[in-house]
């Protein structure tokens, strides 16, 4: 219960103060749907010519316009009643209209909240997220919250709704309304004992929603490899397993929804059915006023079963909203602090110097990371970073990068602390290259000025001749204006390599990180690659993680990692 007012809450505050014309909306549009079924009473009476023997409200609405019967009186009625009914339609609309455009705008704002958290969280606890989640709450979990959000405002709509049209029930049979609201009342509380159960059953399809995501996430990783080795019937027999599981849930949570339906007919049903009889038979009310009543009990109905199962469903996405909530917190309590960069301070210039850095990742049984690294890097080195897998190459890169912040020690740039103040400024001047670089669906241009770098067609061509990126834009029709594909799938591994190092040239950078950068180059095309980078006038700090001899060759030293320990450092 705590966290479905939870939701409410999340939703109302970001309603906030629009409520107020929405409210007047949804109970504009009750009151019209309410008077509509009061006009009923002396349509009726005009068709049955009925005489107006009742008194008080029931006298008057059978007696509307005494000195008019006939055709007269019904053309009148029916023309005020075709009146409110156009009226009703444009509040709905206006109301329906509100409503979608608040759904929308919740979701999409949720989803950039969530975006920003993970982009200002930090680097570590990033990491530790995995993509098959972000992912599964970016998408499912967030559209399942979507669901929540309809069936909450539609729910209060519903809510109004009931209110008003028991109003005019109350007013036209008292007694009848009382005996027929309250059975209503009593077999919706019986059927909200089913609520517990199916916030289980959400809570178990998004468990086994994000297992699906995870799956997914290694079968297309994993493909290309399973196929060739002929492995990718395990893949998808692992997926297909969880596949049944998510379905055999969302099926029960369809079946509870249906037998809801099933159950608020036969309810439905069974109040009119008393009604009617106790209404002829006990308490004498003339045809009009029961066949109207008839009418009013099965709207109340409608709006009635949708409270219900509007019920079922926000506590069957309510776990959805949990995870990301959830997550969102989680991100909150790892976000990085920001600090506005000080506009008059000096510029970070100068040798970068690691004094006594330790740097452990948590998880790891091995303690894998950097233990008491001290080492001073002067502008314009080549340096080589070697060492086994797991020796603590990347998270010297990381540290160096800022996206990790010394457990122990500091690192210094010139006079100036790398820290919290001066880590913005550090990536401007900054550029980083991984083994597997980010490409948009893009053009090629778009994808080499991403962020915001700027440069002219001639600075293009240059950073594209150093990496031998122009030989990949020449063969394409339509050269710069070529699209790349999702994750440069148009292009070859080693070209998008070529591709993301002219984009690092292009940001001119003081410090080159390159992780395995030039991995998937042929031996010479790497040479060729890494001479031209050496070649560079002025020449950034190049940091290289390798692990291929050749690469050696135009690196001015070399640093070897073991077990987090620096155990080798020499000038080539």
């Amino acid at each position: 219960m705590k966290k479905a007012l939870a939701f409410v809450r999340d939703l109302a505050g970001y309603i906030g103060g629009r409520a107020p014309g929405l409210i007047a909306l949804v109970a504009l549009g009750a009151l019209l749907d309410g008077f509509g079924l009061l006009l009923l009473v002396p349509l009726l009476g005009t068709l049955f010519a009925e005489s107006a023997s009742q008194t008080g409200p029931l006298g008057t609405l059978l007696n509307l316009w005494p000195e008019m019967q006939g055709a007269t009186r019904l053309v009148l009625v029916l023309g005020l009643f075709g009146l409110v009914m156009a009226l009703r339609a444009l509040i709905l609309w206006q109301r329906d209209l509100r409503m979608g455009a608040l759904q929308v705008g919740y979701l999409e704002g949720k989803r950039s909240t969530l975006a920003r958290a993970l982009a200002d969280s930090r680097w570590e606890a990033l990491n530790g997220l995995g993509h098959g989640r972000v992912t599964h709450l970016m998408s499912g979990d967030i559209q399942r919250c979507a669901s929540g959000v309809h069936f909450l405002l539609q729910g209060g709509v519903a809510a109004i709704m009931v209110v008003i049209q028991a109003g005019v029930a109350l007013a036209l049979a008292p007694q009848l309304a009382v005996i027929a609201l309250a059975s209503m009342g009593l077999g919706a509380l019986v059927m909200g004992r089913w609520l517990g159960a199916t916030r289980d059953i959400g809570a178990r399809v998004t468990n086994s929603n994000m297992r699906l995501m995870v799956e997914l996430g290694r079968f297309l990783g994993g493909l290309k490899a399973a196929m060739s080795q002929n492995l990718h019937s395990a893949f998808v027999a692992a997926f297909e397993r969880d596949l049944g599981i998510a379905a055999h849930q969302q099926i029960a949570f369809i079946n509870r929804q249906a037998a809801m339906r099933v159950m608020w007919s036969l309810l439905g049903a069974a109040v009119a059915s008393i009604s009617l009889l106790l209404g002829f038979l006990v308490l004498d009310y003339p045809p009009a006023v029961m066949l109207t009543l008839l009418v009013v009990l099965a709207r109340i109905a409608g709006p009635a079963m949708q409270i219900q199962s509007g019920l079922q469903q926000v506590a069957y996405s309510l776990p959805a909203w949990e995870a990301v909530q959830n997550t969102l917190d989680d991100l909150a309590n790892e976000a990085r602090v920001v600090v506005s960069s000080d506009p008059d301070a000096a510029p970070l210039r100068g040798p970068v110097q690691l004094e006594n850095v330790t740097y452990l990742h948590e998880g790891a049984t091995d303690g894998r990371g950097v233990r008491a690294l001290s080492l001073t890097l002067q502008p314009g080195e080549f340096v080589a970073v070697t060492g086994s897998s797991g020796a603590g190459k990347t998270t010297f890169a990381d540290l160096m990068a800022g996206l990790l912040q010394p457990q122990q020690g500091q690192i210094r740039v010139g006079d100036q602390v790398l820290d919290d103040q001066t880590v913005s400024a550090w990536r401007d001047r900054l550029a980083y290259v991984t083994q597997d670089p980010l490409l948009f669906n893009d053009t090629i241009r778009a994808n080499l000025l991403w962020g915001g770098v700027k440069a002219d067609d001639a600075g293009i061509a240059a950073a594209l001749a150093a990496t031998g990126a122009d030989r990949v834009v020449s063969r394409l029709s339509l050269g710069l204006e070529s699209v790349v594909g999702e994750d440069g799938a148009m292009v070859s591994g080693g070209e998008r390599q070529r591709l993301a190092l002219s984009r690092a040239l292009l940001r001119r950078p003081d410090v080159l990180v390159l992780d395995e950068a030039t991995a998937a180059l042929d031996a010479d095309s790497e040479d060729a690659v890494l001479k031209a980078l050496a070649g560079l006038s002025p020449r950034p700090l190049i940091l290289m993680i390798s692990h291929r001899a050749e690469s050696l060759s135009v690196c001015s030293r070399r640093l070897t990692f073991d077990e987090g320990r620096l155990i080798d450092d020499r000038q080539l």
